[in-house]
């Protein structure tokens, strides 16, 4: 980076979608986190042939540990997620940032959506930028102020109010 260049903000931008909210990624995860476990219930309940029960058995003792580290991981991905939020909720600086740019782009098959990039100045920092994909059909007009929520020590910050309303 040069010095007259701003640099380009990392850490949580906006609350992304919650797992649940994305049903095929739901199901297809539940589906491999269940797979060891149910596997050595059918050994155990006696749904396995004689002839297979030894290979299906360490099968499902090999996809068992992907259960509890899927599960472990979710855990404790869901409790950083919700620290980092309540950090922002209970330290964090209201202050506009600036749209220096916007770009109308798909972001789906049939749904279009504005990609921003901000310039965020928060008191006592250096300013940032950011970009974000606004859902829905509204035009955001460059130099637009947008709410912005910045904690103030930490490089942690979120879109207070989705500007597509």
């Amino acid at each position: 980076m040069t010095g007259g260049e701003t640099p380009e903000a990392v850490g949580p931008v906006s609350r992304p979608a919650r797992y649940f909210e994305q049903p095929f990624w739901t199901v297809l995860g539940l589906v491999v986190v269940c797979i060891g476990p149910v596997i050595l219930l059918a050994v155990v309940g006696g749904y396995v042939p004689d002839d297979d029960r030894t290979a299906v058995l360490v099968t499902g003792l090999v996809l068992t540990p992907l259960t509890v580290v899927v599960l472990v991981l979710a855990i404790v991905g869901t409790a950083r997620e919700r620290r980092v939020w309540r950090d922002l909720d209970t330290a964090g600086v209201r202050v506009m940032g600036t749209v220096t740019s916007a770009e109308r782009v798909w972001c789906g098959e049939d749904d279009r959506c504005t990609r921003v990039r901000m310039l965020v100045t928060v008191p006592g920092r250096p300013p940032f930028t950011t970009t974000h994909l606004v859902p829905g059909e509204k035009i955001v007009e460059v130099g637009t102020s947008i709410p912005v929520d910045v904690h103030p020590t930490r490089d942690l910050f979120r879109l207070a109010d989705n500007p597509s309303r």
